[in-house]
């Protein structure tokens, strides 16, 4: 897998904080993207490559 993506609400505040505190970079807003209980909502795109990932220092679980 070289790519993940993640969507999320714009207005999700702890989504957004875990999504950069694990090394995704925002890509843009998809503006009314969202049909949640009858309300349009924006989604804050997020993505992660690979070679952004194997730079992160984080313990893996194969390693302990």
């Amino acid at each position: 897998m070289y790519r993940l993506t993640a969507e999320t609400h714009t207005d999700n505040a702890p989504a957004l904080a875990v999504l950069a505190k694990s090394g995704f970079t925002q890509e843009g807003v998809s503006r009314a993207a969202c049909l949640h209980r009858g309300r349009r909502h924006d989604l804050a795109v997020f993505s992660l490559l690979r070679p952004e990932r194997e730079e992160l220092n984080r313990p893996r679980a194969w390693d302990a």
